[in-house]
């Protein structure tokens, strides 16, 4: 039976880019053998992936459950930035390139373990791209789900699918495997079929990972927003002691200047005392001397 564009292009993305060109030219071949010019000439026109792209539809075959938790904790991510700004933003940011960081080290451990595939720093770089996009746009998360690009992505958006997709994506017609060609005529299409792996299981998994996300968000968000509040209360607390301190310091001035004046008007009464004291020692030897004449004139 004569395979379809769709089955001869899952095919092929799915081989190192260096088994690529032997393998398209077999599946040229073996349509033509068979007759069916039109899918020879699709086949022929397939692109040979770039190595950051074949490292991302290899991630998609191998880890498909890390794809769909990158797209849907970019749609989670998209919901909650409506709600969040400042310091909750700037995490939510952090835990996206963390995600999309650890998802690119799964696809160069995959690469590499593909006869010795390693990857570039530039590829790893084009690797978090794709998967950036992925997370931020809709239309690029499905053209990675597809498993079929032939370029890497940019998480600064693209033109088109065609510009990255092996064979253009009927998205819109009820002729989902047929597309039109320059001269008008129809030729078998693939539209994005998802992958049948990872099992429900693994989907839910990431899907719960996902929501687990999302309430790890809000938790945060009730936990900064109550440490707002304690903080507006301690700032309260700490300018009115401030404003008590201030008078406290105002009343310490003012007696030092009573206790200043207090100070002096003990000392003219010291010496004042020290006067009368001496005009006293002055007054009983008068009486004295008084005394002493009185007693001899008796």
């Amino acid at each position: 039976m004569a395979e379809d564009l769709r089955t001869v292009a899952q095919r092929l993305y799915g081989l190192r880019p260096d088994e690529f060109t032997a393998a398209r030219t077999a599946a040229e071949k073996s349509a033509r053998a068979d007759g069916d010019k039109e899918l020879a000439a699709a086949v022929k026109a397939l692109r040979r992936p770039a190595v950051a792209a074949w490292a991302v539809n290899l991630l998609v075959r191998r880890r498909g459950e890390l794809v769909e938790q990158v797209v849907e904790l970019g749609e989670q991510l998209r919901q909650a930035q409506s709600l969040l700004r400042g310091d909750a933003l700037r995490d939510l940011a952090r835990q996206r390139r963390q995600l999309v960081t650890a998802v690119a080290s799964e696809a160069t451990a995959l690469a590499a373990s593909e006869g010795d595939q390693r990857l570039s720093d530039a590829a790893v770089r084009q690797v978090e791209e794709t998967l950036q996009a992925a997370m931020t746009d809709r239309p690029a998360a499905e053209a990675v789900r597809s498993g079929l690009l032939a370029q890497p992505l940019s998480s600064t958006g693209m033109a088109s699918l065609a510009e990255v997709l092996a064979v253009p994506l009927d998205q819109a017609g009820p002729a989902a495997g047929t597309a039109a060609t320059s001269s008008g005529e129809e030729r078998p299409a693939l539209s994005v079929v998802r992958d049948a792996d990872p099992a429900d299981r693994a989907r839910e998994e990431a899907r719960a990972r996902v929501e687990a996300a999302g309430a790890s968000v809000r938790a945060a968000q009730k936990a900064f927003d109550k440490a707002t509040r304690k903080r507006a209360k301690a700032e309260a607390k700490v300018l009115q002691l401030e404003a008590e301190l201030e008078e406290l310091r105002r009343r310490v001035a003012e007696l030092e200047e009573h206790t200043d004046a207090a100070a002096e008007r003990l000392g003219d009464l010291d010496s004042g005392l020290e006067e009368a004291a001496a005009t006293l020692e002055d007054a009983r030897a008068e009486a004295d001397a008084a005394s002493s004449a009185f007693a001899e004139l008796s």
